[in-house]
């Protein structure tokens, strides 16, 4: 069994340079406390663009619109805006309607919709360090529409992305919504949405209503499908796992996760599977994915699906130069990226994802990502609670899923929004609504109606 993984790409780009340690899209360092809220949601500007509602506002929106209210009455002159939200929403399907969740539900698609730019840019949150695209949040928007219906939303967002993809096929962390390409800093690069992008790409093919506008369009995505599958598969090593790169958390971590294995397996199954449509041959692809699943069987389910692949951390210092604990590596959320949607039910892994929720959960009910996560201990993530809430809903451990969604829908702002965090005192903090997290609610909502597509295994 390793104990230790290679410390720089195959293509040259060291990763031992420190990240920034965030979660989802939230900045934190270690011992601080979470960031206050900054907005009780978001609004249309006079321009036409996102403008935040301010904290306290007292606000309220017309029902069925991102439009706030005057008093009890639409606005003058934003009538026709109501009427355009509504039929956008009456456009598609709002899961959870007549459920206790379906306020939450409408509120989340709501926000998600007005988080694309025009260009297809799917900003994370509309707040500075989180109005940026992450390859991660943009594929799970594009997996919500189109599970709701709205695949020409998806598809601007698809096309967005393939045209910022990059040619060595590892994604960066996150990217400027002007189009341009460029990160808007010096984090490292990221196998996950080498994963993460086919399997959007994937989903919206085989959900979309018009199987020839959707393969027509497939050319267009067809060169970062190829590029991030072609990088998974080149970065396997002897031990058939990939190269160790920042995962979700975005620290560099000195040992691959299973948030770089399992986004990267999912990756290399949905390109599998799309080679037909893009009239390329797979089988280097399907192969590499056999290997990978081999291998997460073998160093990460031999452990009970932790967090790393050893047992210990090594003598080494952490992303801000702090000591990383001499301790078993724990339990983690990317347990859930095993579980469906993401792959087939299997009873190992519906085991690990419910023996992980307790060790996860924080003094005010919610989850933080990980146990060996060193920030805001005591602070909930809503994309981490969300992740198991869907996983649980897709295991058919329903009143799991039904207590984490009830918790998520009490914890959000006073107009609706979905936070990032919850913090200590059980309050909506930092920002809000936040894109990946509505995602993470609108799917879970949906695996407990009906059982979403699994792109198969090879």
């Amino acid at each position: 069994m390793r104990s230790s993984h290679r410390s720089r790409w195959r293509w040259g780009i060291p990763v031992l340079v420190a990240a920034a340690g965030l979660v989802g899209v939230g900045a934190a360092s270690a011992g601080s406390t979470t960031q206050p809220l900054r907005a009780d949601g978001i609004t249309r500007g006079d321009d036409g663009g996102v403008v935040d509602v301010p904290v306290g506002s007292g606000r309220s929106y017309v029902p069925g619109s991102s439009v706030l209210a005057t008093g009890d009455t639409v606005p003058p002159g934003e009538a026709a805006l109501v009427d355009a939200d509504r039929a956008w929403l009456a456009d598609g399907r709002v899961p959870g309607t007549g459920t206790a969740y379906e306020a939450m539900a409408e509120r989340a698609l709501l926000d998600l919709h007005l988080m694309i730019r025009p260009n297809g840019a799917l900003i994370a949150a509309n707040r500075y360090h989180w109005r940026y695209v992450w390859p991660r949040d943009a594929s799970f928007a594009v997996v919500t529409l189109s599970a709701t219906g709205h695949h020409a939303d998806a598809e601007r967002i698809l096309r967005f992305l393939a045209d910022v993809a990059p040619d060595s096929g590892v994604w960066h962390a996150r990217y400027l919504p002007d189009g341009s390409g460029d990160p808007p800093d010096g984090r490292l690069r990221q196998f996950d949405g080498s994963g993460w992008v086919p399997w959007a790409v994937w989903f919206w093919l085989q959900t979309h209503p018009h199987r020839a506008h959707a393969a027509q369009a497939a050319g267009h995505l067809a060169e970062m499908v190829t590029d991030s599958a072609d990088a998974l598969a080149r970065s396997l090593d002897e031990d058939d796992l990939p190269l160790r790169t920042p995962d979700y958390w975005e620290q560099n971590s000195p040992l691959l996760t299973l948030g770089v294995a399992a986004p990267a397996r999912l990756g290399l199954r949905a390109a599998a599977a799309l080679a037909p449509t893009l009239g390329v041959d797979g089988s280097t692809w399907r192969g590499a994915a056999r290997r990978l699943d081999g291998a997460i069987g073998r160093e990460f389910g031999e452990r009970g699906f932790p967090r790393t692949v050893a047992d210990e951390y090594p003598e080494t210092v952490g992303a801000h130069g702090y000591p990383l604990p001499r301790e078993r590596t724990g339990r983690d959320a990317a347990v859930t990226f095993l579980a469906p949607p993401f792959a087939a039910r299997d009873v190992d892994i519906r085991e690990a994802v419910k023996g992980t929720v307790p060790s996860l959960r924080v003094p005010n009910g919610g989850l933080r990502p990980g146990v060996t996560w060193q920030t805001d201990v005591d602070v909930a993530w809503t994309p981490t609670t969300a992740l198991f809430a869907l996983a649980s809903a897709a295991n058919a451990d329903t009143a799991d899923a039904e207590a984490l969604l009830t918790w998520l829908d009490e914890h959000r702002t006073p107009l609706g929004a979905l936070p990032e965090k919850v913090n200590e005192s059980g309050e909506p903090a930092s920002v809000a609504p936040l894109s990946w997290t509505g995602s993470l609610v609108l799917l879970a909502l949906l695996e407990l109606e009906d059982d979403l597509p699994i792109v198969p295994a090879p």
